[in-house]
């Protein structure tokens, strides 16, 4: 890997945090978090399940009001001095060893240990780093290792491109009993917020799809509709010219087209029994391209569309779309569901069916 262009070490916020929270519950984690520490900054890291928190309040009241607080989302607290933008290379390694010299020295007379947690991908390990850091603070006058129950850990976070440090007492590092959890079993997280619509769709509606059925998924990157209908019916197409999520792409019933929707040809693809549309497009645009499919959708074919609202005028944005595909499809409802975020979804059939 090539080494990116990175940030010096700069020292963080006063009375910074890194706060690890239940996969899946980011959002009740940030709300529990504001609840307890008024007037905090509390922002989710681009890597979900963990969260920064700078407070104004001094670093022993946040610990002690986290510790005593009866807490659902929250797992470990750890509060960090220093935040070093790092690259992906092996070379590293001493920037990170450099930056924890900008730490506060251990105490030699007590026990001590470097643990790393390292999220990405790296030419290096959280092994290589807690190594190489220990060899900074650790000699034959001591601090004493202790890999079980230190009295003093160097804290090093990394997530990607940004490590985040911290020198703390073995109590400063709370750790909470979590009472929730896992909000998605693992492997079975969502592609994207938008797989809730299409299911919910589907299951509100009684909507059975037929299993020997071929599916076209307009727009579909990162491949959540894909998804939903790969587990429903015979084969799934998803045309989209943006790359979908690596476990769409390795479902054996998926063919992705990376090309756009006015690229495909009727006569090598054949007819399709579902077609399905959530490409942010407006209205009549996104309907224009539901008819332009039409000669590959099958008389009497499901189709669903989202219209998404781009003013705050809902019902202009659903007449438009209509007024395009009434020329294709027929039957039209306009359904609205809790995951319809500024939209609504259209379910019609192709004309000429029964």
């Amino acid at each position: 890997m090539e080494t990116a262009t990175v940030e010096e070490p700069r020292r963080a916020e006063e009375n910074t945090f890194i706060v690890t929270n239940v996969t899946g519950w980011d959002a009740r984690a940030r709300l529990e978090l504001r609840r307890l520490l008024p007037g905090a900054s509390v922002d989710s890291l681009f890597i979900r399940g963990n969260i920064v928190v700078v407070s104004p309040e001094a670093v022993d009241v946040v610990l002690d009001r986290l510790r005593g607080a009866s807490t659902r989302y929250i797992s470990r607290i750890t509060p960090v001095q220093w935040r070093l933008g790092i690259g992906p290379g092996s070379d590293q390694l001493e920037r990170i060893a450099e930056t924890a010299r900008l730490l506060r020295t251990p105490d030699r007379s007590r026990s001590f240990r470097v643990t790393c947690t390292r999220r990405g991908t790296h030419d290096f390990t959280s092994r290589d780093v807690e190594m190489r850091v220990a060899d900074v603070f650790v000699d034959s006058t001591g601090p004493r290792v202790d890999l079980e129950s230190p009295e003093q850990i160097l804290c090093i976070e990394i997530y990607q491109q940004v490590a985040w440090l911290g020198m703390n007492e073995a109590s400063d590092v709370v750790t909470k009993p979590l009472r929730c959890g896992r909000k998605w079993a693992p492997g079975n997280r969502p592609v994207s917020r938008a797989e809730h619509k299409l299911r919910e769709l589907l299951r509100k509606y009684d909507i059975t799809l037929p299993a020997e059925a071929r599916a076209l998924d307009l727009g579909a990157a990162p491949g959540g509709w894909s998804r939903v209908l790969a587990a429903r019916v015979a084969e799934v197409v998803a045309v989209d010219p943006g790359a979908l999520d690596e476990r769409v792409l390795e479902l054996p019933n998926v063919t992705h087209l990376r090309c756009r929707t006015d690229d495909l040809d009727p006569a090598e693809l054949g007819l399709f029994q579902i077609v399905t549309n959530d490409m942010n497009m407006r209205a009549a645009e996104s309907a224009q391209l539901m008819c332009d499919v039409a000669p590959l959708v099958a008389p009497g074919a499901l189709a669903v569309m989202t219209v998404k609202f781009f003013t705050p005028h809902p019902g202009a944005h659903v007449d438009a779309a209509v007024k395009v595909l009434q020329s294709e499809y027929e039957g039209m409802q306009v359904r609205r569901m809790p995951h319809n975020a500024k939209e609504t979804s259209l379910i019609m059939r192709r004309k000429g069916g029964d």
